[in-house]
């Protein structure tokens, strides 16, 4: 027979690790429209990325630049106050040319991930 003692250290070390995993877990993108490294014959309207968590809106942010580094869009985008856990941003008229999406993304744990990728307009 086990212990009492032996039995509560487990639980508790069963416990911690769960608190601990949670506690690492970190925004993760699932999606993205455009999709990177997309060859597209018509520019998008929006950008839309979606991840694995609720995203919170105060931190996180989407922002698409031309080649020379300049903002195309006059916002950095937003959280979706219809799904939390997306992150989209509405483009103007955008050229022939290849373009970076840049995204930050803060989750309930309040540690910022970022990431970019690329996409080319015809």
């Amino acid at each position: 027979m086990i212990p009492l003692r032996w039995r509560a250290h487990c639980a508790l070390f069963t416990g911690l690790a769960c608190l601990c995993a949670h506690a690492l877990a970190h925004p993760a993108l699932q999606t993205s429209n455009p999709s990177p490294g997309a060859l597209l014959d018509a520019p998008p309207k929006e950008i839309v990325l979606t991840f694995n968590e609720k995203l919170e809106p105060a931190f996180s942010s989407v922002k698409v630049v031309d080649s020379r580094g300049r903002d195309v869009a006059s916002s950095k985008g937003q959280v979706d106050p219809a799904a939390a856990s997306r992150l989209q941003l509405i483009l103007p008229d955008l050229g022939a040319g290849t373009y970076t999406v840049r995204w930050t993304a803060v989750g309930h744990d309040a540690h910022p991930r970022k990431g970019d990728y690329i996409f080319t307009v015809k």
